[in-house]
């Protein structure tokens, strides 16, 4: 176990970060996670650990859990676009408790934004500026608009005889779209079906016209156009669903399969980056633990719902390193269902749950005051060389799950005491 330094300061030296470089080795991805959105600490240690990768290892890539389309905007600025990263979120939120709605999870916490701000500056005089990726869907799922909208405009120059399926996409589904998954989710337990058939139709309809005509468009608008357009195209399939997929748990017949979705596209979209990129173009990829997680999970038996993290280190090997973040002590978010809430859940303020003994949070109990990290390659095989118990839990939000941690994880960062982002509401 290492100590990595001087607490979470961002702005830290990288004393103390040195065992992140035998960890991390020669991959071409290191995915940073936490074990719940909204956490101030974990924001801060990721900042401080980009840091040292982009310093000092030469990582020219931010990756995160954020819509590919609204990502694009957020890249522009990175490298000199005008304008403020506040102005990048999504509509319908602002930058914090000061007025409005902040939305978790549909625009960047402000954290991420002064991660960004940082970014902004270092590119400023960087031979190689660092560049920025979403890799999610629109909205956390949340509406097909972010990526329908560029389709049209993209249809319009290409295609004008395909805008009809996306204007019945975007019928169908914008008046139920909301902050995330839930609301239009909801939505759909009483949405007639013949109407979500529409949906799906009009949007399986649209794929098949890009792949179809795959040439005709390329030669209209370039391959580069037209490969940001498929991406869109087919970020809205995936939403469509996702959505069903939540419904079905909603409605108390959950399909977990149909959750492999969205992991899908978040894989895909980040390994399609890596093919157009240079070949020593290095990524760091910031995500949820359930989702850079390596191991699948097995709930679903022979149809195991597989993470990102799982495709990516299949399709990457060695290439692919995940190193979880998680806490002890201190407070973290708690979900709550709300139908009423404009995202169709709240994000509540919780005190940390303690560390129960065959977790990997126990771990770390005795190490205070400072973050640490674990080479979980390295326990496994002293555990397994004399015999010893491996940690088989870790937490998720105010929850342990069950899950093979030092085989899904590479690293594991423990932050003591952490607490919820300042965007939160009290």
């Amino acid at each position: 176990m290492a100590p990595l330094g001087p607490g979470a300061d961002p702005d830290a030296p990288h004393a103390g970060l040195e065992p992140l470089r035998d960890l991390v080795g020669d991959a071409r991805v290191v995915a940073l996670g936490e074990n719940a959105h909204q956490i101030r600490e974990f924001g801060l240690q990721r900042h401080r650990m980009l840091r040292f990768l982009v310093e000092e290892l030469g990582f020219t890539a931010w990756a995160m859990e954020y819509g590919a389309a609204e990502g694009r905007a957020v890249d522009a600025w990175l490298r000199g676009g005008p304008g403020d990263i506040d102005g990048l979120l999504a509509p319908g939120t602002t930058a914090g408790p000061a007025g409005g709605t902040f939305v978790p999870g549909l625009g960047l916490p402000v954290e991420c934004r002064d991660t960004l701000r940082r970014l902004r500056r270092h590119n400023a005089g960087a031979a190689r500026p660092v560049r920025f990726v979403g890799c999610d869907i629109p909205r956390a799922g949340g509406s097909l608009a972010p990526v329908l909208e560029p389709v049209a405009v993209y249809l319009a120059a290409v295609d004008p005889g395909a805008l009809r399926f996306v204007e019945a996409a975007l019928e169908v589904s914008e008046p139920i779209a909301g902050g995330t998954v839930m609301v239009p989710a909801r939505a759909r337990l009483t949405l007639d079906p013949a109407a979500q058939d529409r949906l799906t139709t009009a949007l399986a309809r649209l794929l098949g016209r890009f792949t179809d005509l795959r040439e005709v468009y390329v030669d209209r608008s370039g391959p580069a156009a037209y490969a940001t357009a498929l991406s869109d195209v087919r970020a809205a399939v995936t939403t469509d669903r996702a959505q069903r997929a939540m419904a079905e748990a909603l409605a108390g017949a959950p399909d977990g399969p149909g959750f492999a979705a969205r992991e899908r596209y978040l894989a895909d979209t980040l390994l399609e980056f890596l093919e157009r990129s240079a070949p020593d173009t290095r990524v760091v990829l910031v995500g949820h633990n359930a989702h850079i997680q390596r191991s699948a999970n097995d709930a679903d038996g022979p149809l195991a719902v597989t993470t990102m993290g799982n495709l990516l280190s299949r399709a990457l090997g060695a290439d692919y390193v995940p190193i979880a973040l998680t806490g002890n002590g201190g407070e973290t978010v708690e979900n709550v269902p709300d139908p009423d809430h404009p995202a169709g859940m709240r994000w509540g303020r919780a005190a940390t749950p303690e560390a129960v003994p065959d977790s990997v949070e126990a771990l770390f109990a005795e190490v205070s005051g400072r973050p640490a990290l674990v080479d979980a390659r390295a326990l496994r095989a002293f555990a397994r060389r004399h015999g010893l118990p491996e940690p088989v839990r870790t937490r998720l939000d105010t929850a342990f799950i069950e899950i093979p941690v030092l085989e899904a994880f590479d690293g594991i960062v423990c932050v003591p005491g952490t607490s919820v982002s300042a965007d939160m509401p009290r």
